[in-house]
């Protein structure tokens, strides 16, 4: 059944540490605000469904959960050019010009968040090779692609990284944990050259403590071109919600797809904090 309550609220704040350069970026949708006091137009906007021109125009394509620390939804749905936005079926708040948020070529970040898949209904291979991938959480290079990203692809559930060249499952079943609260953690050292590393860490359904750790290094963090050599500029940041670049139901994907985040932390260590918000 579509979800029919309204559109989510965001609560960001950005903190400078007393020690060293660093900018915090908190996102818990306990605030009734769609922004929490960030503008919604201007160089430095949020960029939220239903607000931002050219993204989703559908009511339900992001909104607020009641009750429980974990409360925010996003849905795409095929077939509905309202849950279209920039040419593609997608749902996602973007935060380029938010300290903490974004990063650069040589800059380290700390990043976590909570991601709850509802009542879903995986794609099916069908004729291709592989379902559509879904991407529920991505580190946008604009000007370019993903520099990292999480992507659901059937029930499993895929870290990209490279620009996508490189891929490995990190759950190769999640129906398990449908309608369950699963914990990421990133820490990435970004470089443009093959000095960077990246770890992941999960707290899946149960359990306590984080773990399922994947690192990697001695690795290009940040892409600056794609496989055929088309460069990518512009920086990097946090994007998240819903994205089916090359979903198509007729093939087997699922038509509709609801992904709820909450609790987001990025931390910038190498970015001063904005005041001026």
């Amino acid at each position: 059944m579509k979800p029919t309550h309204i559109i989510s609220a965001i609560t960001i704040s950005t903190l400078a540490a007393s020690v060293s350069a660093r900018a915090v970026f908190n996102v818990n949708y306990e605030d009734d605000s769609v922004s929490s006091g960030y503008p919604t137009t201007g160089p430095n906007r949020v960029l939220v469904p239903g607000i931002e021109p050219g993204l989703a125009t559908a009511k339900d394509a992001v909104y607020m959960v009641a009750g429980g620390a974990h409360n925010t939804a996003f849905a795409v749905v095929l077939d509905d050019p309202t849950y279209v936005g920039g040419g593609f079926p997608r749902s996602e708040f973007g935060y380029a010009g938010f300290p903490g948020a974004t990063y650069k070529d040589c800059e380290h970040g700390e990043y976590s968040f909570s991601m709850l898949l509802k009542d879903l209904v995986p794609s099916v291979k069908g004729t291709r090779d592989a379902p559509a991938e879904d991407v529920v959480w991505q580190f946008k290079h604009h000007g370019g692609g993903h520099d990292l990203h999480l992507a659901l692809v059937g029930t499993n559930l895929v870290l990209g990284w490279g620009g996508n060249v490189y891929k490995q499952v990190i759950i190769d079943n999640v129906m398990p944990y449908v309608n369950k609260w699963m914990d990421f953690r990133f820490d990435v050292l970004w470089r443009s050259n093959n000095t960077g590393r990246f770890t992941l860490d999960m707290r899946l359904p149960g359990e306590r403590k984080f773990g399922h750790t994947v690192a990697k290094k001695d690795l290009q963090t940040y892409v600056t071109a794609s496989p055929d050599g088309t460069p990518w500029t512009g920086t990097g940041s946090i994007q998240y919600g819903v994205y089916r670049h090359s979903a198509n139901s007729t093939a087997g994907d699922t038509k509709t797809l609801i992904v709820y985040h909450d609790e987001i932390t990025a931390i910038n260590f190498n970015a001063m904090a904005d005041h001026s918000n």
